[in-house]
């Protein structure tokens, strides 16, 4: 394993530096690695340690622990039932790992059974190097880990500052409003975003610098909510296959237009193209995974990976997310992109969000379906129904319609779209 991912090396390197604040107070790196070293002894000889992993003190030991013992993590959502948490494990042992595994983290599963993503060690190190390419480091750098460790987002903050030498500070997404915890980086989710912005009177501490947005599309609405409230916010597109970021917005650039639906650039250990009839993204590069628990690789004789999500490059060579692949609705031959619908309906007044969906159809293949959220008792299916046949094409217009408080989300925090598929399937059509 690298020198770079072991904490005994970093307390050697810089032993005073703060590497952890936590509830609990503010841990030197040569503090950590004190807890850390006896841990790591009791692991060294195990082929995988599974793991429930929060984004909390005893988790951060448990990861580093593993790290050093030269120990695979098999790490699981701590929002899983009981019983998922069982299958996932029993799924783990039937399979050898890779020698360079560092983590298996599981996908969201919002098509279907959740996936072991094999990371190996050499495409963390590889993404945080790309990281820090993109957003620099800062000698007063300190990055938030609101995010589950089980989470590829929560992990890549832990390996990023592990490997520069800086901290992690664990806590709420709130903390970025307090300027004692002098946070300067932050990863986020959009639905802890937009509970943040929930709050009228939260305001984002001097110190920090950049926030993170990706794990889910983040709708132009909050985009703009949080441009208003002086947020540094880089939305950013990745996936637990390419260890999290492919493409993220650089920093210090003219203020975010949250009309522009494009990411921004994609990073540079990342080759990326479109490609097909249908724009399918396609990945390349040494931050890549090495496939999916007991399946066969996903990877081409060349190295690319599908996606599964569609896309496109623009003048800049930015890339915009048009969807994925999987929830593409063909009805009466028409091809209808979800999240195209979805930007659509938010201009419709006293629509905040909207969740679009396929339902299966005799005649047409497959029915438009929306559930929406609106913020005007005086707003209904009806009247954004009427809308809706005064903007979109037919074959573009949801016949079903459902009026949500909250729309689902998976454990990952991403659009739980089968939950709204099936509350949707006990709607009348419209015609």
């Amino acid at each position: 394993m690298s020198p770079a991912l072991s904490i005994l090396a970093a307390a050697r390197e810089v032993p005073e530096r703060i590497a952890l604040v936590a509830p609990t107070g503010a841990h030197s790196f040569a503090a950590l690695a004190a807890r850390v070293a006896p841990r790591a002894a009791a692991l060294r000889g195990l082929d995988r340690l599974e793991l429930t992993a929060p984004g909390d003190e005893p988790t951060v030991i448990e990861i580093l622990a593993a790290l050093e013992a030269r120990v695979p993590l098999v790490l699981l959502h701590p929002r899983l039932t009981d019983g998922e948490r069982d299958e996932l494990r029993s799924a783990s042992r039937q399979h050898a790992l890779p020698e360079d595994t560092l983590a298996v983290c599981f996908t969201s599963g919002t098509t279907g059974r959740p996936r072991g993503a094999l990371l190996p060690a050499s495409a963390l190190l590889a993404a945080a190097a790309a990281s820090a390419l993109r957003l620099g480091w800062r000698e007063d750098d300190r990055w938030l880990l609101s995010l589950p460790l089980a989470h590829v987002g929560g992990l890549s903050v832990l390996v990023r500052c592990l490997v520069a030498r800086r901290a992690i500070v664990l806590g709420p997404p709130a903390m970025i409003a307090d300027p004692r915890a002098a946070i300067t980086l932050a990863s986020l989710v959009p639905a802890q975003l937009d509970r943040l912005l929930a709050d009228p009177a939260f305001a984002p501490a001097p110190s920090l610098r950049a926030l993170l947005l990706g794990g889910a599309a983040a709708t132009a609405p909050l985009l703009a909510r949080a441009v208003q409230r002086g947020l540094p916010v880089l939305p950013t597109y990745g996936m637990t296959e390419a260890c999290a970021q492919i493409a993220t917005r650089p920093p210090n650039l003219a203020p975010l237009d949250p009309d522009d639906s494009a990411i921004g650039p994609t990073l540079a250990s990342v080759e990326l193209r479109i490609s097909g009839s249908d724009s399918a993204i396609l990945l390349r590069g040494p931050a890549l995974f090495t496939g999916y628990l007991g399946e066969p690789s996903p990877l081409c004789a060349d190295g690319w990976f599908d996606t599964g999500d569609l896309g496109a490059l623009d003048a800049r060579g930015w890339l915009r997310v048009i969807g994925r692949r999987d929830d593409l609705i063909i009805t009466g031959g028409e091809n209808v992109h979800p999240a195209e619908i979805e930007r659509a309906l938010l201009r419709c007044p006293g629509v905040t969000a909207a969740c679009v969906v396929g339902l299966p159809n005799a005649r047409y293949g497959q029915l438009v379906a929306a559930a929406v959220i609106v913020t005007d008792s005086n707003v209904t299916t009806t009247s954004v129904d009427t809308w809706a046949r005064a903007t979109l094409a037919p074959h573009r217009r949801p016949r079903r319609w459902l009026t949500l408080p909250a729309l689902p989300l998976t454990p990952a925090g991403k659009l739980d779209r089968t939950a709204v598929a099936r509350a949707l399937a006990t709607v009348a059509t419209k015609s």
